[in-house]
């Protein structure tokens, strides 16, 4: 029976997000084991990225109009499909192919499933919603990586295989499980965002500087982060001579980690904090944690350091989240949503390419980069804090 609960998106999103991260401890072996170069890890990811934010305000609107639960169930099966290329094919070109195509309709995903929380929850709780959003995610993403590195030892094919079916199978479940909420929006916003690049024009011109300059700084922290990320798998694999196991081994643990972060420090700064406050606090830690790690020596010291790092990273992800749907209903949950994702995106493309050719000229680049690059969106932050105080100043 279909029931509109954020018990039953949880668990939709959280079997989504194992299924969905099965191929990433893999997809360093696979693309060594193929032949391609260095840099095309990063490409095929910058491509993924591209097409998510091209999806990402298509599906907000999309979502708004016909329906969050429909969207989400229609783009699951694609996405999954587009998975399944990407693991069986040798081709550099439909690799990168199968990466613009995954991407693009696994923005219909997360854009709508955060949209329909925000429809299912209030100012007051949001915010520790927001906390459990990004817990099932990360949860979700620490099994993927671990079932998917253990199955990898055996055969990468049986975890394309487990990841396409697991895939279609949760889209028909989220289809069966829950209910269509209204969101009483007009269906001129879907005609507005078939150009993606024109509505982002015409969005930006219209946004206060306040949103402009928060939403600089999501950018900044995507970039960061994806950079990172992508520069530490590929690591293990390239560097350490680590197999699958390990990269899903190690992210598993820091998943465990990252749930106790969320259930705790995160609830707890959303409850009892000024948020942008605590935003900067918590990329400052990001920033000083990445710097530290490239020059951290010995393999276990080493694992120690990305785990700190990646619980501080957990930290700031939930906090952009409720601070950008503060004040937001059903009728714009959707296009801020898509906004936020989009933005995030953008941050992706950069990060993978980045991170993907300054590899090549040093392993440990992309780490004292991202560091850099948190260390400036520190900055835009406190900005981002003053305009928030002279707004609150303005309204007494």
């Amino acid at each position: 029976m279909k029931k509109a609960s954020i018990g039953r998106l949880y668990m939709v999103y959280g079997l989504y997000s194992i299924f969905c991260n099965m191929a990433h401890p893999i997809t360093p072996t696979m693309f060594i084991e193929k032949g391609f170069a260095d840099y095309l890890f990063g490409v095929s990811y910058a491509a993924m990225s591209f097409s998510y934010f091209v999806g990402s305000l298509i599906f907000g609107s999309i979502g708004d109009s016909i329906g969050r639960v429909k969207t989400i169930a229609l783009v699951m099966p694609v996405y999954a499909l587009a998975q399944f290329v990407f693991g069986v094919t040798d081709s550099v070109v439909m690799t990168v192919v199968a990466r613009l195509v995954a991407g693009f309709f696994s923005a219909g995903v997360f854009v709508c499933s955060l949209a329909y929380l925000v429809d299912l929850t209030t100012d007051e709780n949001r915010g520790v919603h927001m906390s459990y959003y990004v817990a099932c995610n990360s949860v979700g993403a620490a099994f993927g990586y671990f079932v998917g590195g253990i199955v990898g030892n055996f055969s990468i094919m049986a975890v394309i295989t487990l990841q396409t079916v697991s895939i279609i199978l949760c889209g028909i479940f989220t289809y069966m499980l829950l209910e269509e909420m209204s969101t009483e929006t007009s269906k001129f916003s879907l005609n507005i965002s078939i150009n993606p690049f024109k509505s982002y024009s015409n969005i930006a011109g219209k946004m206060p500087k306040i949103l402009t300059t928060f939403l600089f700084a999501v950018f900044l922290t995507s970039l960061a982060t994806t950079a990172y990320d992508n520069a530490f798998n590929y690591y293990l694999k390239d560097a350490l001579g680590l197999g699958s196991s390990y990269n899903g081994i190690i992210k598993a643990v820091i998943g465990i980690l990252t749930l106790t972060v969320n259930f705790t420090i995160n609830i707890y700064i959303v409850k009892h904090t000024q948020t942008r406050k605590s935003l900067i606090v918590a990329l400052l830690l990001c920033g000083i944690s990445s710097m530290a790690v490239p020059f951290i020596s010995g393999m276990y010291p080493f694992f120690a350091g990305n785990i700190a790092f990646f619980i501080f990273n957990a930290i700031y992800l939930p906090i952009q989240q409720d601070i950008v749907t503060s004040g937001q209903n059903s009728r714009t949950s959707g296009l801020i949503s898509g906004i936020f994702n989009a933005v995030r995106a953008i941050g992706m493309i950069f990060g993978s390419l980045f991170s993907g050719f300054i590899y090549e000229w040093g392993n440990k680049l992309p780490f004292i980069a991202s560091s850099a690059v948190f260390f400036i969106s520190v900055g835009i932050s406190v900005v981002n804090l003053k305009q928030y105080k002279s707004r609150l100043a303005e309204r007494i």
